[in-house]
């Protein structure tokens, strides 16, 4: 195999395969669950009982009403960040400094492909695998909802799936500049958990705890509000902040990865 674009995809090729199948799973999990949480009452007792600064986990209970709003705030809102953090930080991290401890990102360097190709063939690597399993999830979905009997408006799944690969590619891009340009795992690492975890609590909890409202802006997930996709709305400037920061990272990675000595 001579281009590293389909190398590097069949290296990872059971990371696909796994993660595919695993969050379309979930996606269809989730839908199936539908008309327990669309029928139970029981739902409300549980939210009343919860101290206000947990009732973020839960949502809005309006939206449990309709199947759109339903997978916005329990499917997309919660769940998805979860393991879109986990996804992006094994495969960023693997792909970056992993390799490079490995010392198979020297072996590249010593081919005739210059440092900003092999950069980018592997980002295309990341952009890939996010748009297979944002594609297995959506899957996962409509599956579910032809075992419940429901139907949903293919735009929905198209919004929501299209905002959750914009927000994986994001995250992925952060993460596999900062192993790029520093070649350091534990700092790769720990500024990944930061980010991820960081923006997930950050976002859950501001809705309760006044202090935390004027940082949220600074959370990833700020700019993914999935139950106001499901109702048919993308606000134009939560896509720009998304592609901004992937130019911005891409670009920093590239200008420092081009000098940096590689162990």
């Amino acid at each position: 195999m001579f281009n590293l674009f389909t190398k590097t995809l069949y290296d990872k090729r059971a990371f696909i395969v796994g993660w595919s199948l695993g969050l379309a799973f979930i996606g269809f999990l989730m839908t199936i669950f539908y008309p327990a949480f669309h029928q139970d009452n029981g739902l409300d007792q549980l939210v009343k009982s919860l101290p206000p600064a947990f009732q973020g986990l839960v949502g809005n209970l309006d939206n449990l009403k309709a199947l759109p709003t339903y997978l916005g705030s329990q499917l997309f809102d919660i769940r998805i960040p979860i393991f879109i953090s986990i996804l992006t930080i094994i495969l960023s991290v693997g792909l970056t400094v992993g390799e490079e401890e490995k010392g198979q990102l020297r072996t590249l360097l010593a081919l005739p492909l210059s440092r900003t190709r092999i950069l980018l063939s592997k980002w295309t690597v990341i952009v890939f695998i996010c748009f297979a399993v944002t594609l297995a999830t959506l899957l996962g979905i409509e599956l579910g909802t032809l075992m419940i009997g429901e139907s949903l408006d293919w735009l929905v799944l198209v919004r929501l799936g299209g905002m959750m690969w914009l927000l994986a590619v994001t995250i992925a891009t952060m993460i596999f500049s900062i192993g790029l340009a520093t070649g350091k795992k534990g700092m790769t690492t720990g500024l990944g958990v930061l980010v991820t975890i960081g923006s997930f609590l950050l976002t859950t909890f501001a809705a309760a705890v006044e202090w935390l409202r004027p940082y949220e802006n600074v959370s990833l997930l700020h700019y993914f509000p999935a139950p106001d996709i499901a109702k048919g709305t993308i606000d134009l400037n939560d896509v720009v902040v998304y592609a901004s920061l992937i130019v911005i990272f891409l670009l920093v990675a590239i200008a420092i990865f081009r000098r940096r000595d590689v162990r």
